[in-house]
């Protein structure tokens, strides 16, 4: 729970002062998300610097459009793969209610496909920032990784996406702030949860972070 509120803290310090520089990277985002096919890239490009923030980095533009190239391809096999998870969670327990609504084992299936969702909405919280994070860019790598962090913090896990999803319900509510703050509020809180599970493995570990290269599988 500390450990949490430290991720939560570090990620505001970390906002305001890059406040300007985010709020631009946000807005363009946004508007490529809009756009469909630049949108993967461009969600991955904020994970990439978000991490730089997160390991207390300089950040500049060709940062961004760097991982856009560079990651372009890749960005958009995993949101296949993401959109394909997510469409048949959703088919499975809309369909299990429309079809057998009357059986009364229909409400345990569609509480097992709602624990897929939230066990989705994990994944997806940490497997961008690793994918980022480590030095070989896979995905296969990326998704074991986030089932190890996911599962050895839960009450971490758990706190941050209670945190998180409070944050974008207000801004939701209050639609300006997601559009120049939302996503990069998302992004930068799990990022900044990645690098602080890493940091404490390597401490366990013995090792020194290296400060030059902070990319390292985790």
């Amino acid at each position: 729970m500390i450990e949490a509120l430290r991720v939560v803290a570090k990620t505001f310090r970390d906002l305001w002062d890059e406040m300007f520089n985010l709020v631009l990277m946000n807005l363009v985002t946004l508007v490529l998300i809009v756009l469909i096919v630049p949108g993967p890239p461009a969600w991955l490009a904020l994970h990439a610097v978000a991490h730089r923030i997160a390991n207390d980095y300089a950040i500049r533009w060709e940062h961004y459009f760097s991982a856009f190239r560079q990651h372009f391809a890749k960005a958009w096999l995993y949101a296949l793969a993401s959109g394909t998870a997510i469409a048949l969670i959703v088919l499975n327990f809309w369909w299990y209610g429309a079809a057998f609504g009357g059986q009364f084992w229909v409400q345990w299936v569609r509480g097992a496909w709602l624990a897929a969702a939230l066990f989705w909405v994990v994944i997806n919280f940490y497997i961008v920032p690793l994918y980022i994070e480590q030095t070989e860019k896979r995905w296969r790598i990326a998704l074991r990784n986030a089932l190890v962090v996911a599962g050895a913090n839960p009450l971490f896990t758990l706190t941050l996406l209670a945190v998180g999803g409070l944050l974008m319900g207000v801004s939701l509510v209050f639609t300006p702030l997601f559009v120049f703050l939302g996503l990069s509020l998302w992004v930068l809180l799990s990022t900044e949860a990645v690098v602080n599970r890493v940091n404490a493995w390597r401490r366990r570990m013995g090792l020194v972070v290296d400060e030059e290269t902070p990319s390292a599988e985790a």
